[in-house]
């Protein structure tokens, strides 16, 4: 407690009275990395960055107990190098987890750029960097490369990204099929509509919204959406997957532990239906 209290003075003393925003600044106690928590180091870099004056202040006032952490300017310069590399694995950290959008259409393309980044990292780096610097990045681009190989494992991935490259890889591996007089006619609408569709100009990337775009266009495509429909709605991480696991702590309390998976599964859905209705009411609103 006495040294929380001495570091909040410190920052009073060294820090601006206000923050960038113009409003009174607070004294916080650094970000410390947690393994389990995504962002975290970045999180902590930034921070550290932020009080560097009384980071300093702090340590040089102390120097009998914390001189082994005393940090040079080589370290800072590193310390804030490095945070610049975490900021965009924080961006695409933030994208990934976004639960309102289809996101796995556009997984494969944020770890391509993720990748494309690293290698314009490693190919720019100075001579005089830091070796420990120089095998952590490069460590980051070897994991990096273990995950983008497994988009290989699974079609969703290319699928969602194209939406078209199964189904004509399932046209050109037909067999013969005793029923395929039955089909015959499901068949061709479904080639028309393959035709049809690579015959469109691409959309933008960054402004075309996949969702909105196949609900336009289920008339026209109407196999082609469904076919859309089930691959987007993927989630592309686990995000929203644990925001339910979490949630459901929520519904199945010490005291209704006994309720029946039928009863648990139409609470949670009943929530998810009323918070979607409040949600609509408010940008209505707006």
């Amino acid at each position: 407690p006495q040294r929380r209290q001495l570091w909040a003075r410190t920052v009073i003393f060294v820090h601006p009275k206000v923050n960038a925003n113009g409003r009174p600044h607070v004294p916080t106690v650094p970000d410390l990395d947690v393994r389990t928590r995504w962002g975290s180091t970045y999180d902590m870099l930034q921070c550290a960055i932020m009080y560097e004056s009384s980071i300093k202040h702090f340590v040089a006032a102390n120097y009998r107990v914390l001189g082994d952490f005393d940090l040079s300017d080589s370290d800072w310069k590193d310390i804030k190098l490095v945070a610049g590399w975490l900021q965009m694995f924080r961006i695409a950290t933030t994208q990934m987890s976004a639960t309102n959008i289809p996101m796995i259409s556009t997984s494969h393309a944020i770890f391509r750029g993720l990748q494309d980044q690293l290698k314009h990292i490693l190919q720019s780096l100075p001579a005089n960097i830091s070796p420990s610097i120089h095998s952590g990045i490069l460590s980051a681009h070897w994991k990096l490369s273990d995950y983008f190989t497994k988009f290989d494992e699974s079609p969703y991935y290319t699928w969602a990204a194209s939406m078209l490259l199964s189904f004509v890889s399932y046209l050109d591996t037909l067999t013969y099929d005793f029923t395929a007089r039955f089909q015959r006619l499901a068949r061709q609408q479904s080639l028309n509509e393959l035709e049809e569709y690579l015959r469109l100009p691409p959309q933008e990337f960054h402004s075309c919204d996949p969702m909105r775009w196949w609900n336009s266009q289920r008339q026209r495509f109407p196999m082609l959406y469904k076919m859309a429909r089930d691959i987007l709605a993927i989630p592309g991480s686990a995000v929203a997957v644990e925001r339910l696991f979490s949630g459901g702590r929520d519904t199945i309390a010490l005291r209704r532990a006994s309720l029946q998976p039928e009863t648990i599964r139409i609470l949670m859905i009943l929530k998810q239906h009323i918070r979607v209705r409040e949600s609509q009411k408010l940008l209505d609103r707006a």
